[in-house]
C-alpha cells in the first residue's frame, strides 16, 4: 500500500463500515437504505477493506451498473 494517499475528490463518496480504519471520521452515519442510495450516485464506491462491499453491493439494483 505504498505511494501517496489519494486526494479527496468532491462528490466521490466512499462508503465504510462504522469501525473501518479507513473511515475519515468526518462523514455522516447512514441507515441501510440511505447507504444504498448513496452508493448509487455517480462516482460513489464501497470500501473493499471492510464489510460495506459484502453487505451493501448485493442490495444495489442490477440496472444501475453497480452489481
Amino acid at each position: 500500500m505504498g505511494g501517496p494517499p489519494r486526494a479527496r475528490v468532491p462528490g466521490r463518496a466512499v462508503g465504510h463500515d462504522a469501525t473501518c480504519r479507513h473511515a475519515s471520521g468526518g462523514g455522516t452515519e447512514l441507515g441501510t437504505q440511505e447507504a444504498v442510495n448513496a452508493l448509487m450516485r455517480d462516482g460513489a464506491r464501497a470500501c473493499t477493506d471492510c464489510d460495506t462491499t459484502a453487505v451493501l453491493v448485493p442490495a444495489l439494483p442490477t440496472m444501475s451498473g453497480h452489481a
